[in-house]
């Protein structure tokens, strides 16, 4: 591959196409980890919650969340840079937690314990500890009657969604053809009753 062609291989329709597929990955991800974050609230109605494998499931979900839309926002800040407006403190706790959850090993003894039992070492823990007294990066299902599920404590469920289409409709706009790439999306696990995010019957 010639220079001129490495340096200009994300040209605009390039750009657009790794913009919409890291948003289609993000969403089949949030479409997953949602039904467990729903059936979870859902059972917390009759003194219940969900089970091992689906708490399981739920983390690593969230996790391959966390990582598609990290690479959405990268993709988002690529020249020429995408005009979908993303809140600063959401764009932090996305990179912050994703880069917490990557290296586990040596956050989760810190932020798993209460008290903390010392700062976290890199600017990413220190940033999202000193923004979140309670709640911690690896809450892998968390839920309000106000917000329904959220992803991070800055981003709700249906606040992502918001985003990614956004990102859709910036890509789609420019190249209508990519449309046919976007596949239908998921019953929605929620219902919306008296401003209340409830789950679904059947969840």
């Amino acid at each position: 591959m010639s220079d001129y062609l490495f340096e200009h291989y994300f040209d605009e329709p390039m750009l657009s196409r790794q913009r919409l597929l890291w948003a289609i990955a993000t969403r089949r991800q949030l479409e997953r980890w949602e039904r467990y974050v729903a059936r979870d609230m859902a059972l917390a109605f009759s003194d219940g919650e969900i089970d091992g494998l689906e708490s399981w499931a739920a983390e690593s979900e969230r996790h391959l969340l966390l990582i598609a839309a990290r690479n959405m926002l990268g993709a988002l800040d690529l020249p020429p840079v995408s005009t979908v407006e993303i809140d600063p403190t959401i764009r932090a706790d996305i990179i912050a937690v994703r880069d917490l959850l990557e290296h586990w090993k040596e956050n989760m003894p810190i932020f798993n314990a209460h008290p903390m039992p010392k700062v976290p070492s890199h600017g990413s823990g220190k940033g999202f500890a000193d923004r979140y007294k309670r709640g911690g990066p690896f809450d892998a299902i968390s839920w309000s009657n106000i917000d329904g599920a959220t992803v991070l404590p800055s981003l709700s469920a249906q606040g992502l969604h918001e985003i990614i289409d956004a990102v859709e409709g910036e890509a789609v706009g420019a190249h209508p053809e990519l449309a046919a790439f976007i596949p239908p999306r998921a019953p929605s696990p929620w219902r919306r009753e008296g401003g209340e995010w409830l789950p679904s019957v059947g969840v």
